[in-house]
């Protein structure tokens, strides 16, 4: 299920979707990690990073992505692939099968396909392991403590300039 970390040039273009819902748990998972890429790339990347906060319906959001003509798109989301809860992999959305696992409507590889057709963009997924995705409004603490390391591995992959976490 798992593949390959994407390469990621300096001077590519890249969207970050952050996907999931906020009532239920470690689903928000994408959603904290996209806010906490959003914050570190302040600065020199702001013209090459797009953050969308893609909620349960990120195809809603799939025009503000194609405005921005990313070279990549980073889809993250809770994916249940049977690793330590809040751990982190990239992700064949196609192994996923034809089932969403968190609350949005269409799948990750539906998504990923919309996505690579209308821009021509890379589109990979990023998926961390959920503990609990009842209803409840925040993250297991289990995710919650992991999400500094998934977030730098994250800006590492993205490469995204560090030094702006200061300015």
């Amino acid at each position: 299920m798992s593949t390959g970390q994407p390469t990621i040039d300096p001077t590519d273009r890249i969207a970050v979707v952050g996907i999931g819902s906020e009532l239920r748990g470690d689903d928000a998972v994408g959603l904290e990690l996209a806010r906490r890429i959003e914050t570190r790339s302040l600065g020199s990347d702001a013209d090459r990073l797009l953050v969308v906060e893609g909620g349960v319906a990120p195809e809603n959001h799939t025009g503000v992505v194609r405005r921005f003509d990313p070279d990549w798109i980073v889809l993250v989301d809770a994916v249940d692939f049977g690793g330590d809860p809040g751990s982190g992999e990239w992700i064949d959305p196609d192994d996923l099968g034809g089932e969403s696992f968190s609350s949005h409507k269409s799948t990750p590889a539906m998504l990923r396909t919309f996505l690579a057709r209308e821009t021509g963009a890379d589109v990979v997924l990023f998926g961390v392991q959920p503990a609990d995705i009842d209803r409840g409004e925040s993250l297991s603490k289990t995710v919650e403590e992991r999400l500094g390391g998934l977030a730098a591995r994250l800006v590492e992959t993205l490469r995204i300039d560090e030094r702006n976490e200061t300015a």
